[in-house]
């Protein structure tokens, strides 16, 4: 199995739990608990942005997010959800189907790099908040860890709420 193929797979289960996630009503989904964090929506949101702005930088492509986008999905054209908590507490998506529309089309671009990446454009240098990251870094520090991250956060606010965890059914049959 290739390095691109080994990515792909994991970040495809990672995809997956946050397409699961979109399931449940607007108040489960913006439910943000007295003790603080975020909400789900946000969490989409804002996992659907980091990806976008990494694969933007990978790819040398413009960012998906566009003004259409933020009007679909009732959400603000800038900024990928780096704010106060406060802030991040207020975010309302204003259509999941849109935020869902959005985060395939994200996810397909991802996939796409991935089917044809050799293990020297993982290897390649881009731009990093502190220097300089390969391509197999980025993807694998700003979206595989960062995303399992609040995977668990969205799992949390499912339970507080008496969701089932997403993907609650993986490997059974």
């Amino acid at each position: 199995m290739s390095t691109a193929a080994f990515i792909k797979a994991n970040l495809a289960f990672v995809h997956a739990a946050l397409q699961d996630a979109r399931n449940g009503t607007e108040d489960q989904l913006h439910f943000v608990p007295d003790s603080g964090s975020h909400s789900i929506a946000w969490c989409l949101w804002h996992t659907s942005r980091v990806e976008d702005l990494v694969m933007s930088n990978v790819t040398g492509q413009d960012q998906i997010w566009s003004e259409e986008w933020a009007e679909r999905t009732g959400l603000p054209f800038k900024g990928f959800g780096m704010m106060t908590d406060e802030e991040a507490q207020g975010i309302r998506v204003g259509s999941v189907d849109a935020l869902g529309d959005y985060q395939d089309a994200v996810f397909a671009r991802t996939n796409e790099f991935l089917d044809s990446a050799s293990d020297d454009d993982l290897e390649r240098q881009i731009p990093a908040r502190n220097g300089t990251e390969s391509v197999g870094e980025a993807i694998s520090l700003h979206m595989m860890g960062h995303f399992n991250g609040h995977r668990g956060e969205i799992n949390t606010l499912r339970g507080m709420q008496g969701m089932p965890t997403v993907m609650a059914a993986q490997g059974t049959h």
